[in-house]
């Protein structure tokens, strides 16, 4: 018992001494986006391979990546990664928009960053052959409500100074406006009559897929060090009142 009140103690002396000091407590905000990316594409491009070997889909003309995750095992792969991605997707709008850069827009994230990671889990857990409404429902508000979301942002971010543009804000400009681009044209394609087994509409697709994750990607960088996730105990007070009724209870 004794032994147990001292860890306790210690573990939280030397909690508040990290908070004190101004030392995180937890990982860097940055690599929410780039545990993103890399899950998001990972999944994908596994399932790819694993349903390419499986001969479940064509080497070409390349599969709709919504055909990757209908049949097992691939489609096990896909549902776990992309609704764990969907989650991160969240987290990291969260980030992007208290970030209290010049980019940060609740409305932005309300309106169009949250739509945009609830579609992913959606498109995720229904597949396209066994619930194709719910799944295609999924996939339009993932694409659509990200490639506005992408472009808001860069848009806010044109009036930034030349002296405090990055590379990463160029980067950025251009990956929003191919990612509009082939949005865009994947809706002409579908209404000027192809279907989804023709090659301009899956490559247009995978396309909008890494302009989407690469875009994401670059926050990894434009973070940097200073925004972290961390537990913060608002009153330190807590934990002389917690010791203080284990104490008696011991």
């Amino acid at each position: 018992t004794t032994l147990l009140y001292t860890i306790k103690f210690e573990a939280a002396m030397l909690a508040e001494s990290k908070m004190s000091s101004g030392e995180r407590n937890w990982f860097q905000s940055r690599k929410v986006a780039l545990i993103q990316c890399l899950l998001t594409v990972l999944t994908t491009f596994i399932c790819y391979v694993v349903a390419l070997a499986k001969g479940h889909v064509s080497l070409w003309p390349i599969p709709m990546i919504s055909y990757c995750g209908v049949h097992a095992p691939e489609k096990y792969i896909f549902s776990i990664g992309l609704v764990c991605a969907a989650f991160l997707m969240f987290l990291f709008i969260w980030i992007v928009e208290t970030a209290d850069k010049i980019y940060s827009s609740k409305f932005a994230a309300w309106a169009l960053g949250f739509p945009c990671s609830i579609g992913l889990m959606v498109l995720a857990v229904c597949n396209c052959v066994e619930e194709p409404t719910l799944h295609y429902i999924g996939a339009v508000s993932y694409f659509v409500c990200f490639a506005i979301w992408c472009v808001v942002c860069s848009f806010k971010e044109l009036s930034m100074s030349s002296l405090k543009t990055t590379v990463w804000v160029t980067i950025r400009k251009l990956l929003a406006l191919a990612n509009l681009t082939f949005s865009i044209s994947m809706g002409v394609f579908y209404l000027m009559g192809f279907s989804s087994l023709d090659w301009p509409v899956s490559v247009s697709e995978w396309s909008v897929l890494l302009c989407v994750e690469f875009y994401t990607l670059t926050f990894y960088f434009d973070l940097g060090d200073t925004f972290y996730i961390e537990q913060v105990c608002e009153d330190k007070d807590n934990y002389s009142l917690l010791m203080d009724e284990e104490e008696e209870e011991y």
